[in-house]
């Protein structure tokens, strides 16, 4: 696959799961996603969730900047999403780097806001 073929499909998944989640927490009505647009922080009193941005630890993390991250201020959960675009025969694979890749993130942010935290990978 061609690296603007794969970005292209790895965006519009980003689009698709954001407006899903804006939908989610009442943030916009907008069913299409056509014309929905990726804002990379939006903060409500109830979540925070950034697109493509770099979350700021107390210690460097090599891999920082996940494809979504949802802070639910209420819940005092947080979400990471990290979306793969792939072939079937190389689906598990590729699911194991991402949750490895963000591991390390992912222990930082829990003891950092004693929030409980889920990592997903988005295939």
């Amino acid at each position: 696959m061609l690296n603007s073929d794969y970005l292209r499909r790895h965006d519009e998944v980003v689009k698709c799961v954001h407006l899903h989640i804006c939908q989610m927490y009442g943030i916009k009505k907008n069913r299409k996603l056509k014309t929905h647009s990726v804002q990379s922080i939006l903060s409500t009193q109830n979540v925070e969730i950034r697109v493509e941005t770099s979350i700021i630890t107390e210690n460097k993390v090599n891999f920082n900047k996940p494809d979504i991250f949802v802070y639910d201020k209420i819940k005092k959960e947080i979400t990471l999403i990290e979306v793969g675009i792939t072939s079937q025969d190389r689906l598990k694979q590729v699911e194991v780097e991402k949750l490895h890749k963000y591991d390390f993130l992912a222990n930082e942010l829990s003891l950092l806001t004693n929030a409980k935290l889920k990592l997903f990978p988005c295939f």
